[in-house]
């Protein structure tokens, strides 16, 4: 029955620590600012850019090339 107790104590103490560490990152979220969004959105358009775009043409020049035989 002891043991029981302690899973229980164990149990609760984890989940206050679950709740402290949910709310940091509440915190931590809510502190990032523009300037991070400013730079993911960046970040997406190099990628689009560099990555997406030269594929793309690759396969639109596949493409045009099928039907120009």
């Amino acid at each position: 029955m002891s043991e029981q107790i302690d899973v229980t104590q164990e149990l609760a103490k984890l989940q206050q620590r679950v709740e402290h560490l949910e709310e940091r990152v509440e915190k931590a979220e809510s502190k990032q600012g523009p300037l991070r969004s400013f730079w993911e959105a960046i970040r997406s358009i190099l990628i689009g850019l560099f990555i997406v775009g030269p594929v793309a043409a690759i396969i639109l020049g596949i493409l045009a090339a099928l039907a120009g035989k």
